[in-house]
């Protein structure tokens, strides 16, 4: 149970980070950035349902046809690593 409330819980997760990066009008690379780790988190979760000895014939199915590879862009990366680098020190914890 606690897989299957993984994979739901990305599912949702998703779709409120999609819809407040339209809000926001926040920057594409880092959604693509988020949606990369979004994706292999989901293909992880994935697998591991397929490997319960619990799971059934349908649901191991189901679960390796949800298996992706994320879209690996480095040149994306390395812009929103960029972003990320440069708030270093930008902020600091109230003691």
């Amino acid at each position: 149970m606690l897989t299957l409330g993984e994979l739901f819980t990305l599912v949702v997760y998703g779709q409120l980070i999609l819809e407040q990066a339209e809000l926001t009008g926040q920057d594409r690379d880092l959604v693509d950035q988020i949606f990369d780790v979004l994706v292999r988190d989901f293909s992880a979760y994935a697998v591991e349902l397929h490997g319960k000895p619990t799971t059934t014939a349908d649901q191991q199915a189901w679960a390796v046809a949800q298996v992706r590879a994320p879209v690996v862009d480095a040149a994306r990366f390395e812009r929103v690593f960029a972003q990320v680098t440069g708030q270093a020190g930008a902020y600091e914890m109230r003691a």
